[in-house]
């Protein structure tokens, strides 16, 4: 969402830009706000896209979905991908987001444990989920989402909150092959038919952190949205900034304004900061309307 929501803003500046996006996922950008409604049953699949593939060919964006970016050379400017090439840049984009943090639990490999993240996730999840079938959730706030479209489709679930100092905490998932059901730390059974994962989201920064780049919780950046490499920058779940991850304040929507301005104008010596763009939509009528 966020690396598109930045090309969006590149778009409106009437610029020519030659641009290039890897997807994880074999998926064009979607509102992944919007995936708890789709298990729920509540939405379609189609209706939470956000820029269909007709849009990226419109604007000329070439689009390598479905496959990862592996490795940065940050000497010779240029990316390798999961499909062994190698493409080159002068200016990155990290927009890898944030993927919920797995627990200490054994028997996560079995058949019958979801991690609740992306589209195929929840795709694969409202498969398996039917009337009777017997669901627990590991997770915090975003396991009551997940509970929720799992009782929508007749699961009957429970939820354990994961790192908490209750007693009630999972040890291990039981079963052959396929979950038949969990082992908490105090000895107890509990049958299940499904685990699902649904955590809390740590900033992906494998790729990051393996070229080098400054990272703490998050891929640091300045009020700019610049890493510690002048020519790579962040947005999105996967930043840092001030100690702080971008999972919540400023919005995908100031960042992208914000990094697009300063894309667009790299041969200025002044940059458009977060803070800049903050104030700008703060004054904003439409910022007053919509709030």
């Amino acid at each position: 969402m966020s690396g598109v929501a930045c090309v969006e803003e590149l778009i409106k500046r009437g610029q020519v830009f030659d641009i290039t996006i890897f997807g994880d996922e074999p998926h064009a950008n979607y509102d992944r706000t919007l995936l708890p409604s789709v298990l729920a049953g509540e939405r379609e699949i189609d209706s939470i896209t956000l820029n269909d593939i007709e849009w990226y060919q419109e604007h000329g964006i070439r689009t390598r979905l479905g496959i990862r970016v592996e490795e940065i050379d940050r000497l010779n400017r240029a990316v390798r991908s999961s499909d062994g090439d190698w493409t080159s840049y002068d200016k990155l984009i990290l927009a890898t987001g944030s993927s919920p943090e797995i627990p200490a639990i054994g028997g996560l490999d079995k058949a019958g444990v979801f991690v609740f993240c992306t589209l195929d996730d929840i795709r694969r999840l409202a498969e398996a989920a039917a009337p009777g079938v017997r669901a627990v959730v590991i997770g915090g706030w975003l396991a009551a989402e997940a509970a929720r479209g799992l009782r929508k489709r007749g699961c009957d679930v429970v939820i354990v909150e994961s790192g908490s100092s209750s007693e009630l905490q999972i040890d291990s998932v039981l079963g052959e092959e396929h979950v038949e059901a969990v082992l908490f730390t105090s000895g107890e059974e509990f049958g299940a038919d499904l685990v699902v994962i649904a955590t809390d989201f740590l900033p992906n920064t494998i790729l990051a952190r393996n070229a080098g780049l400054e990272v703490s919780r998050g891929i640091v950046v300045n009020d700019r949205l610049e890493t510690s490499d002048r020519h790579i920058f962040a947005i999105g779940g996967c930043a840092e900034h001030s100690g702080r991850p971008f999972d919540g304040f400023p919005s995908l929507a100031e960042q992208a304004k914000a990094l697009a301005a300063n894309l667009a104008g790299v041969q200025r010596r002044d940059f458009t900061s977060l803070d800049t763009v903050c104030q700008e939509l703060a004054v904003s009528p439409l910022h007053h309307r919509a709030e």
